[in-house]
């Protein structure tokens, strides 16, 4: 986005202080004069309605009314803005982010075709290692939640295999039995990889969660194959 005029307000802290005015009473009456500031409600013909403090139009319409503007210090004198501030036109990008307080850009993108979303975000974290110190990166959204799950991964896999065995074990009242059983499981997941590599398929999170589905569908056919073996 191209800069765009901006009025900067530079509040002297020192001159404040010494005329007894804190910055947030001014920051409050800098809300209330332009933004306006919520009072309190009151009700008017059975209805609840709100109440709201704002400066009339004609002292908010031009930058320079803020010279006319007062602040209560802490001895209750009124004090004009202009005693402790001063006021200047200046070029600034006219959209401001910041990220966990920090100044910050937001960047937008998706993986070119063929490539996943995983190789992606690994070629942008080896961009990002080479900015100048003092400049940072982080994830977020969809981004964050698949950089998290691609690290919970391994362990969301061996849960799965676990509950799996207890199941068989559950069913055959043994524990020898489904250990035969889920032999057949690494052929299952070998075979489902050897698929999306032949077909091109992303390693995205959805292959990653669809990749339990053999798990469970190999146990069953191991299950299947044995209970045809014992009838035999």
């Amino acid at each position: 986005l191209e800069d765009t005029p901006q009025f900067k307000i530079d509040i002297d802290q020192e001159k404040a202080q010494a005329l007894g005015v804190s910055i947030s009473d001014i920051n409050t009456t800098l809300g209330a004069a332009w933004g306006g500031s919520y009072v309190n409600d009151f009700i008017d013909r059975g209805r609840v309605k709100k109440v709201y403090v704002m400066s009339e139009a004609k002292y908010r319409m031009l930058p320079d009314d803020i010279n006319d503007w007062y602040v209560r210090g802490s001895d209750g004198q009124m004090v004009p803005f202009s005693a402790f501030s001063s006021s200047r036109w200046e070029y600034g990008s006219p959209r401001l982010e910041r990220y966990n307080g920090l100044p910050s850009m937001e960047i937008l993108g998706q993986a070119a075709p063929g490539k996943s979303t995983g190789e992606a975000m690994a070629m942008m974290e080896e961009l990002a290692s080479k900015l100048p110190s003092g400049i940072g990166y982080d994830w977020t959204g969809m981004s964050y939640q698949e950089r998290l799950s691609g690290n919970q991964a391994p362990a969301l896999y061996a849960i799965s295999l676990i509950v799996v065995f207890l199941c068989l074990a559950a069913l055959y009242e043994s524990w020898s039995i489904p250990f035969s059983v889920m032999l057949v499981v690494p052929l299952g997941v070998i075979g489902a990889l050897l698929a999306a590599t032949f077909r091109g398929l992303t390693n995205d999170v959805d292959f990653q969660v669809g990749l339990l589905t053999p798990v469970g569908v190999s146990a069953q056919r191991g299950r299947v194959v044995r209970a045809v073996a014992t009838a035999g």
